[in-house]
């Protein structure tokens, strides 16, 4: 009972006060009518040939003034010629940009940290190039930081219909809870989870990336914290990115990412004993959720598991209840998140446990094909 407690009551908990909490609270941020801040958008690739023209023609449709923007795209020894493509592009188009080049992968932390030498933009905005965005996120995200207290602003996902697969449904369920802890949390103080599909800081406030952590947007917003500034997910901020249409590629992409946000908990584990709402509520229950609860899920299995073998009368009503999850479509897809979340963030500490860091990876290429945009048609070449 106690260990069921610890892991499926705390969390549930949580969660439900969130998202009570969530509904009646708003951001409380003191923003200017129509601020303009230059901007500085870096752009980490490898590989990414299939993708990179429609990512810079997403940016291109952006509603935010073109002269504003500068785009510095960091190729990281492609060998698909996404480095030309994207001069390419820079060269046809009206979007401000440069290309640099650097020989060897050395992560996306480091990509980034050759990006911010050539970044001279009031605000540095990063993202990955696989994801798209609405037309007003960029000035929707810089619109926050005439809010002095404001040093991290994130965007949220837009989740398209994902009833294609089991998979994809998981994926769905999984975004949709963790967008609501996001937000709420965002308006409570802050949020320690980064989104690396958009993210914006000021350059002034932002010295570099740490290369041994991979979860680079997490880290950077707990930089942020820690300086004192809030860190925020802004829910009028939307991209889209794709949702893994396997199994095994959602294990794949899952466990590194988990891997990176507990590489970017650990680092700053001393914002658990600070003062305030973040550091006495939000971070210690996020901490608990990644790194504490999953080394639970496999002692909760066995015990139930024992309590069911023991007792034909819990087995009985065991049985009966995953009968009626499996009958119950909305019941299925969160049982499946539950199983796979915890068991995904379980290899995620195994993996940390063991050294292997996952700070450069193998690119998932089905994550690439048949991108669901959130806007208008991307500029064809």
């Amino acid at each position: 009972m106690a260990v069921g407690t610890l892991h499926v009551g705390i969390p549930m908990a949580y969660f439900g006060a969130m998202k009570r909490i969530g509904s009646r609270k708003s951001y409380n941020i003191t923003t200017s009518p129509d601020p303009k801040p230059t901007i500085s958008i870096i752009i980490p690739t490898y590989n990414e040939a299939t993708v990179i023209r429609e990512k810079l023609s997403n940016i291109s449709l952006s509603n935010y003034p073109s002269d504003r923007i500068d785009t510095i795209v960091v190729d990281s020894g492609s060998t698909d010629n996404t480095a030309g493509l994207a001069r390419e592009f820079f060269a046809k188009n009206h979007l401000k940009g440069q290309v640099v080049e650097e020989k060897n992968r050395t992560g996306k932390s480091g990509a980034l940290n050759l990006g911010l030498k050539y970044a001279l933009g009031e605000l540095v905005c990063i993202s990955d190039a696989e994801c798209s965005w609405d037309r007003q996120a960029l000035g929707n995200a810089a619109r926050y930081f005439s809010d002095p207290t404001i040093g991290s602003v994130s965007g949220v996902h837009h989740i398209p219909s994902s009833n294609e697969t089991m998979a994809g449904n998981v994926e769905g369920s999984y975004r949709s809870i963790y967008r609501m802890l996001r937000i709420t949390e965002s308006k409570l103080q802050s949020t320690p989870i980064g989104e690396g599909e958009i993210q914006l800081f000021r350059r002034r406030d932002l010295t570099s990336f740490d290369p041994n952590v991979g979860g680079d947007d997490t880290c950077a917003a707990l930089c942020m914290i820690e300086k004192g500034f809030r860190a925020i997910s802004a829910e009028d901020v939307v991209f889209s990115d794709p949702a893994p249409p396997a199994w095994g590629i959602r294990f794949t992409q899952k466990i590194r990412r988990g891997q990176h946000v507990l590489q970017a908990f650990l680092k700053h584990k001393k914002l658990l004993f600070g003062k305030g709402v973040f550091s006495r509520l939000i971070f210690p229950m996020e901490f608990f959720i990644y790194a504490i609860n999953p080394i639970i899920f496999p002692i909760f299995i066995i015990l139930t598991g024992w309590i069911v073998i023991s007792n034909l009368l819990i087995a009985a009503l065991m049985a009966i209840g995953i009968l009626i999850v499996v009958a119950v479509p909305s019941l299925r897809t969160s049982a499946s998140t539950y199983l796979s979340n915890n068991i995904t963030m379980l290899a995620a500490i195994i993996q940390e446990a063991r050294g292997n860091k996952q700070l450069v990876w193998t690119k998932i290429e089905e994550n690439r094909r048949g991108k669901e945009t959130i806007d208008a048609p991307m500029i064809t070449q």
